[in-house]
């Protein structure tokens, strides 16, 4: 059984444990019987811890049903009273002490609660949030400790243990003592943790004026005189959309231009990778406008977005768009770039893709950079590289609506891993899937779970536990992702809060390249890979890989870049001529159909390069794709951010002097 289904089978367990207990403590209370409803109790209680522990996708569905957290406190805390009044009599002491207890703890943590919401409500009225840049002057305190914060609602609804626990007491041995000190108890950590409470949260709410607070930004930006922003909004926040500004992040550092990020979303910042470049959160548009930076002439867009037009209307600023890698997806040709002074593409593919959409863009707003994210690629020798010829499968998601389902994984995805399974010779798959894969369709993520299922039962027939028993590398990785966390944190939770963002960044990196190696080293050469995590990165996949099957995206662009064969899926049934004019990326690939003909040659191709008739095609492709090797793409990308710099100061020269060079930004040692 895999992992997924070992947690969804737990997830089942608990749930059911817990929709159980219910159901024993409303019995308990039909019956009057003292015991049935504290074992059932204890299991309500032990159940709600176990499913909050393992994070289990359960919660949701019970929150969903009306049977949420809160609701559940509250239904065991009237079956208590119901009790009560069935075993005692309804005015006896026991129900008196139960009922005040229960009374003042829900208005304790009600009190709790609405302290909590107000000062984080006060602290979204802030203008806006920052990174790695000096905002002391303005006095702002940190909010109260993680401790008092960080899943209240949780805590505070414990507190009616011990007066369960005293009332359940008292009912057993007839002694008011129990119900008593339980009730004093609960109420008095109660009102302890809103004493300790109000302290931090007073502190928190001494904050400056939006006006003050503006003013304070702008001159630390007129000392830092941002030349060039990265500009990324977007209306469903979540990690797996910043990975569009998180790959342009070591490009923009390496300009030479002083590089600025601004974001729109406050949540974005949590995904934010770690950089050394200063970071501005504004969400409002009327406080984004107010902010200046006058030295600003160039700003790079990765994605398209609604909210662009707050940055856009800023007329002395050279806006670009840079996308989030090249494909032949309609985004990566969208009549919407019209908008910008220049579209950034990686090769010459790029420019025909927008030159197909007749009065789209101007031959002069596309500009062929490279992709700079792509150096740290292998180039293919000729022959499998790898102990065991390793196929990696990194299909895209399923887009937005079923019109445009770009994905093999419904259709294909399943019927590729049993043929590359049952392979007469012994191949490694790496499966490293879209991070979207699954989150619009209902048969895509199905699909995606039976694949990992696949490889999973595939690696524990040939290798057993061996596959996750090194526990000395399992130590190793489990430290090293604790010091990655705890290098990401900021504020009072951080145990390094005197570090810089360079010297943050700089640690972040290493300890990322030291837990990719380890990865490759923990596991047996023979054995597949699901990979569903930022480490080890797509790069590095590729770098262990021989082969690629893919969809239509913008990774079969960037493994181009290897030289290596890779397969592309033709699911519409095209004629092969029909989908290579199409689909430029196809151009040099091996053609698989639904039901994976075709895969035979890539795999020859792979193994035996005398057969590999796609090779000659793959070095066109390339440098059509991506353009030439030399000058190298960070050369490329930043002659064009300087020389675009240099033509937004001629037609809007600076108002004070100094403008005759760029200084250069801190490079970041990784």
């Amino acid at each position: 059984m895999g992992k997924q289904h070992r947690q969804a089978f737990l997830g089942i367990v608990i749930s059911s444990a817990l929709v159980l207990s219910f159901v024993g403590m409303m019995a308990a209370v039909v019956m009057a019987s003292l015991k049935i409803f504290a074992v059932s109790a204890a299991v309500s209680y032990l159940a709600d811890l176990m499913l909050h522990s393992t994070q289990s996708a359960t919660l949701d569905r019970l929150r969903d049903s009306r049977f949420g957290l809160t609701i559940r406190f509250l239904i065991r805390q009237f079956l208590l009273l119901a009790l009560c009044g069935s075993i005692a009599d309804i005015d006896s002491f026991v129900v008196q002490i139960t009922s005040v207890g229960l009374l003042l703890l829900f208005v304790l943590q009600l009190a709790y609660g609405a302290v909590l919401k107000h000062v984080r409500k006060k602290r979204q009225d802030l203008p806006y949030t920052t990174r790695a840049l000096d905002l002391e002057s303005l006095g702002i305190r940190r909010m109260p400790h993680p401790f008092l914060m960080n899943k209240h609602v949780r805590k505070t609804l414990h507190l009616d243990v011990p007066l369960v626990a005293g009332a359940i007491g008292t009912m057993a041995t007839d002694n008011w003592r129990y119900v008593t000190f339980g009730g004093i108890i609960a109420v008095s950590v109660a009102y302890l943790a809103l004493l300790v409470l109000l302290p931090g949260a007073r502190n928190a709410l001494i904050l400056p004026t939006a006006d003050e607070a503006i003013d304070e930004l702008n001159e630390q930006l007129a000392d830092y005189r941002p030349q060039v922003a990265l500009y990324f909004t977007f209306a469903a926040v979540s990690r797996d959309f910043m990975y569009q500004v998180n790959m342009w992040l070591e490009s923009l550092e390496a300009l030479d231009l002083r590089p600025i990020i601004v974001l729109r979303e406050r949540a974005t910042l949590r995904y934010l990778d770690a950089t050394g470049v200063p970071v501005i959160c504004v969400p409002k548009a009327e406080y984004l406008a107010r902010v200046e930076m006058p030295e600003l002439r160039v700003t790079l867009y990765p994605g398209n977005a609604g909210k662009n037009v707050h940055m856009l209307q800023r007329a002395e600023v050279k806006h670009v768009f840079i996308g989030h890698g090249d494909s032949d997806k309609l985004a990566s040709s969208n009549r919407v770039s019209k908008v910008f002074d220049e579209i950034w593409v990686a090769g010459r593919a790029g420019r025909d893709r927008y030159e197909r959409i007749k009065h789209a863009v101007s031959h002069n707003q596309i500009v062929e950079v490279g992709r700079p994210q792509l150096m740290s690629l292998h180039r293919w020798t000729g022959s499998v590289a790898q102990p065991i010829p390793t196929i990696i499968y990194a299909p895209t998601w399923e887009g937005w609506t079923d019109d445009a389902c770009y994905t093999s994984v419904i259709p294909a995805g399943e019927k590729l891993i049993q043929t590359l399974l049952s392979h007469e010779r012994q191949l490694r798959i790496i499966y490293k899937p879209h991070p979207l894969t699954g989150t619009r369709s209902p048969a895509a993520a199905a699909a995606h779970r039976r694949i990992i299922t696949l490889l999973q039962e595939d690696n524990a027939r040939r290798f057993g536990r061996k596959v996750t028993d090194s526990k000395s590398a399992a130590r190793k990785l489990a430290r090293i992702d604790k010091r990655i966390a705890d290098l990401s944190e900021r504020g009072v939770r951080s145990p390094y809060p005197d570090l810089t963002e360079h010297e943050r960044t700089a640690r972040i990196r290493r300890s990322r390249n030291q837990a990719g190696a380890l990865y490759w080293s923990a596991i047996p050469d023979e054995a597949h890979h699901v990979i569903l995590d930022r480490i080890p990165s797509l790069n590095d996949c590729f770098n262990h890989s021989d082969l690629l099957i893919g969809d239509m995206s913008s990774v079969v662009s960037d493994f181009v870049a290897t030289r290596k064969p890779y397969a592309i899926f033709n699911l519409e049934g095209l004629p092969d001529n029909e989908f290579r004019n199409e689909q430029r990326t196809a151009y040099a690939s091996y053609l698989l159909d639904s039901e994976c003909n075709g895969l035979s040659e890539a795999i020859d191709a792979m193994l035996s390069p005398d057969r590999d008739v796609m090779a000659p095609y793959r070095e066109q492709l390339k440098e059509y794709l991506l353009g030439p090797d030399y000058p190298p793409s960070v050369v490329r990308f930043n002659a064009a951010a300087n020389d675009l710099y240099a033509r937004g100061l001629r037609d809007f020269p600076i108002e004070y002097p100094d403008t005759s060079e760029y200084p250069q930004t801190p490079r970041i040692n990784a």
